[in-house]
């Protein structure tokens, strides 16, 4: 159903109940934070993948800095970077 239907339902009992349902679901809606906490949780998760990825590339850049004068230390910043 549409909006449409419901704002034009004939029966009055229909048209009340259909009212009971949609402000049901309004404050169903709301308690549960609404479109803004899935996307609050996305956006969360999106930055800090991001955040991961720049600190791999950080450890990365500077394991191939330290290879000149000391490729162990290379390696474990390579290590640290794949886990």
């Amino acid at each position: 159903m549409n909006a449409a239907t419901i704002t034009q339902a004939q029966d009055t009992r229909s048209r009340g109940a259909f009212e009971a349902i949609r402000n049901f679901a309004e404050q169903l809606f709301a308690a549960h934070g609404g479109w803004l906490a899935a996307r609050k949780a996305r956006a969360s998760q999106a930055s800090y993948a991001v955040t991961e990825r720049a600190d791999r590339a950080e450890l990365f850049a500077m394991a191939a800095d330290a290879e000149k004068h000391s490729p162990n230390l290379a390696a474990e910043l390579r290590w640290l970077a794949n886990r």
